[in-house]
């Protein structure tokens, strides 16, 4: 075998191994038309599914919607011209879900955001969701899985007026406004 032919074989051998790992890379990488698989996933447990008939049941006047992104019901009061300090905000939300958001079927306002607690809460995490949503005026609801409540403390909780907050006029002069 001549000098031009052993390098002409080396050349080939040479592009075939390049090609081979260039092909392996991308494969791994994602590419080369390989998709990432995906598996269904459970949308609600068994316990959430219970909670959320006995909340259709208890207040047919509302709209339940479970497993609602806080990205849904949160934008940052910080302008979007601001977006170093508005995206830091929209972090701090965006990728938590709430257990239900009830819904008044009349009018599309929203009545209350509804959390199932069990033993995997962690109240100091829980206190820092409920200040963001209250923050923004919705009222939150906290209720223990394991002993969850009735219909008619359900609808009790839900469909309760909001309590009177009191206006200026109402406390005694040179008291301050608490608040």
């Amino acid at each position: 075998m001549s000098s031009t032919s052993t390098i002409a074989v080396i050349a080939v051998v040479g592009i075939l191994a390049f090609a081979v790992v260039a092909i392996k890379a991308r494969a791994a990488a994602g590419g080369s038309g390989s998709r990432p698989a995906f598996k269904r996933k459970v949308f609600l447990t068994p316990n959430e599914l219970e909670f959320l008939a006995r909340l259709e049941a208890s207040a047919p006047e509302l709209r339940f919607h479970a497993q609602v992104s806080m990205g849904a019901l949160l934008d940052p009061a910080a302008s979007r011209k601001d977006g170093k300090e508005y995206f830091r905000a929209r972090g701090m939300f965006s990728q938590k879900v709430v257990d239900f958001v009830a819904q008044a079927k009349a009018d599309g306002s929203i009545v209350a955001v509804i959390e199932l607690d069990d033993r995997t809460h962690d109240s100091d995490k829980d206190g820092r969701r409920d200040a963001m949503l209250a923050s923004a005026g919705y009222k939150v609801v906290r209720w223990k899985s394991k002993t969850k409540p009735d219909a008619a403390a359900i609808r009790a909780e839900l469909l309760a007026p909001p309590a009177p907050r009191p206006s200026p006029s109402d406390r005694p002069i040179g008291e301050p406004a608490k608040g």
